[in-house]
């Protein structure tokens, strides 16, 4: 495995969202409430891209194609498709130095 830094943890901040793209793979780095987590940049129920998304209190994201919300720490939806749809695709954060990243 391979560490690849995505961001300086300095630039981490509440409301912290920006894309990156590491080897094939389409990640979302967010900072919100003190806590970091990066995940696949789409939303499981039609591909969108989540930084289009919006960022709502207690640690959700939702969706702008269909308002679909989901929790980050989980991954699950909220709402009426709740049960129908895939959870947000989590990868573990790594730390090297002063800043966060993958391993892959």
């Amino acid at each position: 495995m391979a560490f690849h830094a995505l961001e300086q943890l300095s630039r981490l901040h509440d409301g912290y969202m920006k894309a990156f793209q590491v080897e094939r793979l389409k990640l979302l780095l967010i900072h919100e409430a003190g806590k970091t987590y990066l995940i696949e940049n789409r939303c499981p129920h039609m591909d969108v891209p989540l930084t289009m998304g919006q960022l709502l209190p207690e640690g959700k994201i939702r969706c702008m194609a269909h308002g679909i919300e989901f929790d980050l720490g989980s991954g699950k939806a909220g709402g009426p498709l709740a049960d129908t749809l895939d959870c947000l695709q989590h990868f573990k954060l790594a730390y090297e130095g002063s800043s966060v990243g993958v391993e892959l």
